[in-house]
């Protein structure tokens, strides 16, 4: 018996992608800064009452976490998602592009890339299938919730 495909899940791994993206270049320009909070951690214990700034210690170990754990989970979701893609062949590529990148509506789709309803949605589904297969199916990294492996309790 044939697995269901949850389309809508695809769909939503690949309306995310771009957030991914740039949730991941923030992260990585915020570890930048690590150097600079540490001496302004020190100099604060120099200069002050002999106190450490609990505020600056606590952003320092959170972009450690980010280093150590968000964006290695945030670039493997971006890497095989990117890599599911471009498994695909150019006529699907296309279509990804044009509906999930630029984000056009099913209609603007078919007329763009003027093809039927019905063969519009044939490839979707082929589409989406793809995807899904290749990350992995309902065992997907793409799946893991990253907000909630990384709240604070």
């Amino acid at each position: 018996m044939k697995k269901r495909i949850p389309y809508r899940q695809v769909e939503n791994w690949l309306a995310d992608l771009p957030e991914w993206k740039a949730r991941l270049e923030m992260m990585q320009e915020q570890l930048a800064n690590i150097p600079g909070l540490t001496q302004k951690f020190e100099l604060v214990a120099i200069h002050g009452q002999g106190q450490k700034n609990e505020a600056i210690l606590n952003e320092v170990i959170r972009r450690l976490q980010l280093r150590e754990l968000e964006i290695p989970l945030l670039q493997l979701k971006v890497q095989v998602l990117e890599g599911a893609i471009r498994s695909l062949r150019p006529e699907e590529r296309k279509f990804v592009e044009e509906r999930y990148g630029h984000h056009l509506p099913n209609a603007d789709t078919m007329e763009k890339l003027g093809v039927s309803p019905r063969t519009y949605y044939e490839r979707r589904k082929l589409v989406l299938e793809r995807i899904y297969l290749f990350a992995g199916g309902e065992n997907s990294i793409l799946d893991l919730k990253d907000e909630a492996l990384f709240e604070q309790t």
